[in-house]
């Protein structure tokens, strides 16, 4: 279980600093940066003590709040959720198609997915003690996590368009 958890936040981790380094990308290309040129908006950013890039960059890139953490959090979740759909699939054609091509398989498998996710990696946020674990991880390791999360990513990804063909036979 400790290794389930371990890979679960090591894939969370990855797609979340992905997530971070493409909102620093887009930060040189943003057109809504322009509005904090604005002397009323940039007077009121500095009475704050801020600025609107830095308001951009705590709402996006927050480890508990931000929407970067949220995006990573579905991305996580979707993938076991498909992971676990193409298990049904597998095993239902396995059974000569015991269930029915429903909703209710579907919705089981989604719960079961965000259950997974919300015990091994969202519940008390244990997912801020891996990431202060990880990034103090040399930039080889990082790599390697990187290269592995990219790789199961684009496996699932995979299973799934393969899964289509073990789809049960329309009525």
């Amino acid at each position: 279980m400790e290794k389930i958890e371990l890979w679960l936040n090591i894939v969370h981790y990855c797609v979340y600093k992905l997530d971070y380094r493409l909102h620093l990308l887009s930060n040189k290309i943003n057109p809504f940066l322009l509005l904090g040129k604005i002397p009323a908006v940039e007077k009121n950013f500095k009475d704050q003590g801020s600025s609107l890039k830095e308001f951009g960059n705590k709402f996006w890139t927050d480890r508990r709040y931000g929407f970067g953490i949220m995006i990573s959090g579905a991305t996580l979740t979707m993938l076991i959720f498909f992971m676990i759909w193409v298990i049904f699939l597998v095993v239902n054609s396995l059974l000569s198609y015991p269930f029915n091509f429903t909703w209710h398989p579907f919705v089981f498998c989604l719960i079961l997915a965000y259950s997974i996710c919300h015990l091994f990696v969202f519940r008390n946020e244990k997912y801020i003690k891996y990431f202060k674990k990880f990034d103090k991880r040399s930039k080889q390791e990082k790599q390697k996590y990187g290269f592995l999360s990219l790789v199961f990513a684009s496996g699932t990804i995979i299973l799934v368009f393969l899964s289509f063909r073990i789809l049960p036979p329309l009525p």
